[in-house]
């Protein structure tokens, strides 16, 4: 682990990449106008459920997760701006990533995405969650519901939309707190969400037609996460 990291985290922002209660998300462009709330679904302990075949351990995890879209409604355009993705960067580069919830056809799972951070560089996603879309820019099979979740949600857990995912999600996270490489914490999803990247569309005034990036709100979040 980089002394970077270390001399970058505040005492505040270190202590709380371990014990969080949710991420709040905001914009890198317009950062009053797009915001998030992403967590865990009961509580900042919620870990990855194992998945086993009989006794074995199958070496996959299963890691659900809220996102909640807390952005300001436009006045002149209702229902607008949307979160259009959410994807993660996790430490090292793994595959092998599933959606299992939301199983209606709205979302899909890409993996090995690279992530253009405004004013920060690139950032690969080891997998990101992406609203699917026909030509008309609407949810494929309801041409009159535009795509991705709407704004004006409540910022609080088990708001918004619930994502889950099954992959090789590690068992251990590197502890950000320490420079030391080898000092490991145990995995929470609460802990796999300090790496969230979440996709706005729609933005009054926002560059690259109306989009932003939003990361947590937390000087510990560099880019990347886990050099």
């Amino acid at each position: 682990m980089s002394t970077r990291i270390l001399g970058a985290c505040l005492v505040l922002a270190c202590t709380s990449i371990i014990s969080l209660s949710a991420h709040v998300i905001v914009g890198r462009v317009s950062p009053a106008l797009t915001t998030a709330l992403v967590s865990s679904p009961s509580g900042g302990t919620d870990a990855p459920i194992r998945v086993m075949w009989g006794t074995s351990d199958t070496q996959l995890r299963v890691v659900c997760f809220n996102t909640a879209n807390s952005s300001p409604q436009r006045f002149d355009r209702p229902g607008w701006p949307r979160v259009t993705g959410v994807g993660f960067e996790l430490p090292g580069r793994l595959s092998g990533f599933s959606l299992m919830a939301p199983s209606n056809g709205d979302w899909e799972l890409v993996e090995g995405i690279e992530a253009a951070i405004p004013g920060q560089g690139q950032v690969t996603l080891d997998f990101a969650i992406r609203a699917r879309v026909n030509p008309t820019g609407r949810t494929p099979g309801r041409p009159d519901d535009p795509r991705g979740i709407p704004p004006g949600q409540p910022a609080v857990r088990g708001s918004g939309t619930r994502f889950c995912v099954s992959g090789p999600f590690p068992d251990l996270l590197p502890n950000l707190t320490t420079p030391d490489p080898a000092d490991t914490i145990a995995t929470t999803i609460e802990a796999l969400i300090n790496g969230v990247v979440v996709a706005f569309d729609g933005v009054v005034g926002a560059p690259r037609d109306g989009s932003d990036v939003g990361l947590w709100d937390n000087p510990g979040r560099l880019i990347p996460l886990f050099p």
